[in-house]
């Protein structure tokens, strides 16, 4: 394999002479050196190191990804994680960038924030990222260009691009109290995720301005795959006064609630109506499909790559955090409460 060293000598000139016209520097090459030098480059079939080109130039045209929760082997599975992708990818070949993956789990903002000094890449997204965690801290301290997805980051001055979690539980709310429901139970998400509290309190809020205080027994905290939300729909529909709804804090959620009705021998929406926030395509194939909030990844993934080249270009500019709105999408496993 040629090197630039070889070109030098093939064409008769410094190595500082062939890096300028390689790399189109600013130094004036006459016009016959010029020649000479990139037909020495051709014959050689010499190509300059992309990564070394990018340190000269301080841009690699490339955009780091790290997700806080969603292990890497299952991000092109994961609902959520793989649409976010989806954007970002659009937004990435939009604009003439890569992306490079950061794969390793985090263990600790002395153990693996080092990792992201290497700069291979220009700017990072970071998606996800737990409330409990210090992945945030860890990196905003090495002076990273950074945005996140779904993530607090204001107190660090770094902008973030979320869905309108308080807009979304409300429509939700909203919508089971045009059926008639007053007793709306809420399953709530992992607490460590921004947004849990928020889809929570905006549960509460709006049941409170529809002259509704929800029992706490009402209140159920699962986990985002869904796995303790069939024990905790038996629960309350075990109660002496069930609830006659559940707004559900993601479609995994609500999809497993509906196998524990059904198991319980309680017809959905007849007996049970359910609302799931996300609007994953398993969401319209369940049996009844399910009624949801949509969050528009796809949207969300674009806009925050779209930031992040921006930050990149002009760091300097100031750029606030983004919200965007949700939509309500009803389906039929909401239905009027029954003597409505």
């Amino acid at each position: 394999m040629s090197t630039i060293t070889d070109v030098a000598k093939e064409s008769g000139v410094s190595i500082a002479t062939v890096s300028n016209v390689l790399n189109n520097g600013s130094k004036p090459v006459r016009a016959e050196t010029r020649v000479r030098v990139l037909n020495a480059a051709r014959s050689l079939n010499y190509h300059p190191n992309a990564m070394a080109q990018g340190l000269v130039r301080r841009r690699m045209n490339t955009l780091g990804i790290f997700f806080g929760v969603v292990d890497s082997p299952v991000i092109v599975t994961n609902p959520y994680a793989s649409a976010i992708l989806q954007g970002v990818l659009t937004a990435a070949a939009d604009t003439g960038n890569n992306l490079t993956f950061f794969t390793a789990r985090w263990r600790g903002a002395e153990q693996s924030a080092p990792a992201f000094r290497d700069r291979r890449a220009d700017g990072l997204l970071l998606i996800a990222a737990p409330t409990d965690s210090d992945i945030l801290a860890g990196l905003s301290s090495l002076g990273l260009t950074l945005v996140t997805i779904s993530t607090p980051s204001e107190q660090y001055g770094i902008p973030s691009v979320d869905v309108d979690n308080v807009l979304g539980a409300r429509m939700a709310v909203e919508h089971l109290l045009s059926l008639g429901h007053r007793k709306i139970a809420h399953l709530s998400g992992d607490l460590n995720m921004q947004s849990v509290p928020l889809r929570r309190d905006s549960f509460v809020q709006s049941m409170l301005k529809a002259g509704i205080c929800t029992p706490k027994e009402y209140m159920q905290a699962c986990h985002f795959d869904g796995s303790s939300s069939y024990e905790a729909t038996r629960i309350l529909m075990s109660l002496p006064d069930p609830p006659t709804a559940i707004f559900a804090s993601n479609d995994a959620i609500a999809i497993t609630a509906m196998e524990a009705a059904r198991d319980m021998g309680i017809s959905i929406p007849n007996d049970l109506s359910i609302i799931g926030f996300d609007d994953i395509v398993t969401a319209r194939m369940t049996i009844p499909s399910l009624t949801t909030i949509h969050q528009p990844f796809l949207e969300v993934g674009e806009k925050a790559a779209r930031l992040l080249v921006e930050r990149i270009q002009c760091p300097d500019a100031s750029q606030s955090s983004i919200l965007i709105p949700p939509f309500f999408v009803e389906r039929d496993s909401t239905g009027p409460v029954k003597g409505k």
